[in-house]
């Protein structure tokens, strides 16, 4: 419904230029500051009625709305506020405060990006609906642009679903304008591409040893051709230096995200022809589901081991046509304890949402409501000027653990300490009976110039709550 909403819009505004209103009923329609959001009880889930909008604590979240990336940002939000209200809300310096939740689209899943809607979507949150807080972020071309606005605006942004370094190096190098961002999800891609090689580099180890008639050796990389995937797929072209040649790295295959069922087949197709044995995707839009369907359908002899964003869904199983078996990916959170608060968090949130399981963006978003309580609570302010140096405090001696990982930025960044216990990720695999597992991290790899040696693992073996397992055609091939 909220996507066919937002067509209807579009074509109610393009009926507007089109009959030539003017420029006043444009103005009017989307200019910031043109009537002003009541902020009400309506806004706080689980706070008392009656609320005034000085009792509102009042967070935006910027995000493409009708899609699972922004639905995900507003949906953890809105679960941290029901939390923190529910039991009570906030008090600073004498006085209860509630948490209210807004959201805006900024249209950034669009494969036909348009950036200035993203910076409309950021001017009503602030300008309109007066926001102090702000969350969300996921496709960085957009993200880069609506982000100044609240750089403008001295307003806390915390990212929640965007990888690209370049947003914290920003943070470092011109710390007194973006000193107001932090990203609490997920870690940045040169670390993405990192996590991927070490694990991969061990898994590949094993089955080497595992599938003696079979040289396990070539990689290949299918990737969006976004601006995301630039840092993390130059990250994996190192797998080669780091293995000393012993791994070898495929040309990495950029696609354009508007691809069709055949497109995704040739280029799956094409990997096969190449000797491919490990498929690494970078994947965060419906492409996913395209590859798996693919690879199922003709079964292709590599594995399928990396990013794919629509693959952490639970409804993926379905979405997929049941063909998502055996693909091992990326994932914040499943249930196990990756933190003292995980599995409760996991429990809760699947009674509360019909059983369905937070996306990662839901994830950064909770946690990222319940640090910014807590650095009101701690320096009893909404200013920033003193909430963002009690946030700086939360380094890998001091963190601020949070359901997703435990929290601590790199000094004068404010991006994610790469690492167990710290911000790292889980890997997940799909079962062909539509189960999801946590597989086990590897604890050895082969690194120049050492050879095979141990290595430190993502995670601890009791993380894991299944093992790893070959596709039976990949199997049979590799006999």
């Amino acid at each position: 419904m909220e996507a066919l909403t937002k067509r209807i819009l579009a074509i109610v505004i393009i009926a507007v230029i089109g009959v030539g209103v003017g420029v006043g009923a444009w103005y009017f329609l989307l200019a910031p500051g043109a009537g002003e959001y009541s902020w009400s009880s309506k806004d706080c889930p689980g706070a008392p009625a009656g609320l005034t909008s000085d009792q509102i604590i009042k967070i935006g979240c910027a995000g493409d709305i009708g899609e699972i990336q922004g639905d995900a940002n507003y949906d953890g939000a809105w679960y941290a506020a029901k939390t923190i209200n529910e039991a009570g809300g906030l008090v600073v310096n004498g006085t209860t405060y509630y948490l209210g939740v807004t959201k805006e689209d900024t249209d950034e899943s669009n494969t036909a990006l348009v950036t200035s809607r993203g910076i409309a979507a950021a001017e009503r949150l602030v300008y309109n609906k007066k926001v102090q807080f702000a969350l969300g972020g996921f496709r960085s071309e957009a993200l880069l642009a609506y982000q100044e606005v609240f750089m403008d605006n001295k307003i806390i942004f915390i990212d929640t679903g965007a990888a690209t370094d370049i947003f914290c190096t920003n943070v470092k190098n011109f710390y007194t304008r973006y000193k107001y961002f932090f990203r609490f999800m997920p870690i940045n891609s040169t670390s993405l591409g990192g996590e991927i090689l070490t694990t991969l580099a061990g898994y590949i180890m094993l089955l080497n040893a595992t599938y003696p008639n079979h040289d396990i050796k070539q990689v290949g990389i299918l990737a969006e051709d976004l601006t995301w995937t630039e840092s993390l797929v130059a990250a994996l072209g190192n797998l080669p230096a780091l293995t000393g040649g012993w791994v070898q790295l495929l040309s990495p295959i950029l696609y354009d995200i508007s691809l069709s069922a055949t497109d995704m087949n040739g280029y799956l197709s094409e990997l096969e022809d190449d000797g491919c044995d490990f498929l690494i995707p970078v994947i965060s839009a419906q492409g996913g589901i395209l590859m798996m369907q693919q690879y199922s359908q003709y079964n292709y002899t590599y594995q399928i081991f990396g990013i794919d964003v629509q693959s952490q869904l639970d409804t993926f199983y379905e979405d997929s046509g049941e063909s998502c078996a055996y693909e091992a990916m990326m994932q914040t959170l499943h249930r196990t304890n990756k933190t003292e608060s995980s599995i409760a968090f996991w429990d809760a949130w699947l009674a509360d949402h019909d059983g369905h399981e937070p996306l990662y963006i839901a994830v950064g978003a909770y946690d990222a409501v319940f640090a910014l309580v807590d650095a009101m609570n701690a320096t009893q302010s909404f200013n920033p000027n003193f909430m963002i140096p009690e946030m700086e405090t939360w380094t890998k001696g001091n963190t601020n653990a949070g359901v997703g990982g435990g929290g601590a930025w790199w000094p004068k960044t404010h991006d994610l300490v790469e690492g167990y216990p710290y911000g790292h990720t889980l890997w997940v695999q799909w079962r062909a009976n539509g189960d999801k597992v946590v597989i086990p991290a590897p604890r050895y790899a082969y690194v120049v110039p050492y050879g095979a040696m141990p290595i430190r693992p993502l995670y601890p073996d009791w993380m894991a709550t299944g093992a790893y397992e070959i596709a039976p055609w990949v199997h049979t091939a590799w006999s």
